[in-house]
C-alpha cells in the first residue's frame, strides 16, 4: 500500500494541456487543447501568493488549471487562470511515487 494513498484532494479544477509545433516562420508555438481535463487537487499558498498544488495527475510545465473549486464548489479565485511555474514528483520513504507537485502563478482573473 502506499503510504500516502489515504491522502485527500477536496479541490478541483479544469486543466489544459498543449502541444507545440513549428509555424510555417520556424517558431516554435504553444497550441493549448480545447477540452480540458478534470482534475483533483489539493491546494495552499506561499508567501509570494504562488498556488502550491499536489495532485495524483500529471501536468505539464507551463500548463493552465482555470475553475478551482473548493469542496463546496465555490471558485477560489474569481475568473481565475493559474500557469504551471514548477513541477515535482512526490516521492514516499519507501522509494515509490505518490503524486505530483506543482507551482503556479495567477495570470488572469479578478485582481
Amino acid at each position: 500500500m502506499k503510504p500516502l494513498a489515504a491522502k485527500n484532494y477536496p479541490f478541483s479544477a479544469n486543466y489544459f494541456g498543449y502541444i507545440t509545433f513549428l509555424n510555417p516562420d520556424g517558431v516554435t508555438v504553444r497550441q493549448y487543447n480545447n477540452t480540458p481535463i478534470p482534475v483533483k487537487l489539493a491546494l495552499s499558498v506561499n508567501l509570494l501568493g504562488e498556488l502550491l498544488i499536489d495532485s495524483e495527475t500529471k501536468m505539464q510545465l507551463n500548463g493552465r488549471l482555470v475553475d478551482i473549486l473548493d469542496k463546496n464548489g465555490d471558485e477560489i479565485y474569481q475568473d481565475g487562470e493559474w500557469e504551471i511555474i514548477q513541477t515535482m514528483p512526490l516521492l514516499s520513504p519507501l522509494g515509490t511515487k505518490e503524486g505530483y507537485q506543482y507551482r503556479a502563478d495567477l495570470i488572469a482573473g479578478e485582481i
